[in-house]
């Protein structure tokens, strides 16, 4: 009995700790895509880098034709005040509530409005576990002068 209780008291810390820890590497693993990004960008046509990505929780989306790729997990850990954009850097985060009770969604993004992708995978969004994202410069200026970015997920 006394067991339980100890499990029930120390498993929501538990989760909480794994929950920050899974949105660190989700911050790093979004810096990581969007510098890949502006790399490419900047090289100019025909630069390309492949990148491995691997979401232990959650699932990412990348918006074809503009610049956006987003982050969302299910949790049930309150690691910020819900309903409020919080922007750190080049990421911005939002915690939702759901209308599951003491489930929330936490949400990471990126958008620009200086590059556009285009998304080439067999695969459709969202993206979940290991894959191996190829971005490149297809050489190709768009009217609103932006360069288009493929992104090939395999």
């Amino acid at each position: 009995m006394i067991i339980v209780l100890m499990l029930s008291a120390i498993m929501p810390v538990v989760d909480r700790l794994a929950d920050r820890n899974t949105l660190s590497s989700t911050k790093n693993l979004l810096l990581e895509i969007d510098e890949t990004i502006k790399t490419v960008a900047r090289e100019g046509p025909g630069s390309q880098r492949n990148l491995d990505i691997t979401l232990n929780k959650g699932e990412l989306y990348f918006q074809n034709d503009t610049y956006q790729i987003k982050w969302i997990m299910e949790t049930e850990s309150e690691l910020m005040e819900k309903g409020i954009d919080i922007p750190e850097g080049n990421i911005v985060q939002h915690l939702n509530a759901t209308r599951v009770d003491q489930i929330s969604n936490l949400m990471l993004w990126i958008t620009s409005d200086k590059y556009n992708t285009s998304i080439n995978s067999r695969f459709s969004n969202p993206f979940t576990g290991k894959h191996t994202l190829t971005v490149k410069h297809t050489g190709i200026i768009l009217l609103n002068e932006n360069p288009l970015i493929e992104l090939k997920i395999t």
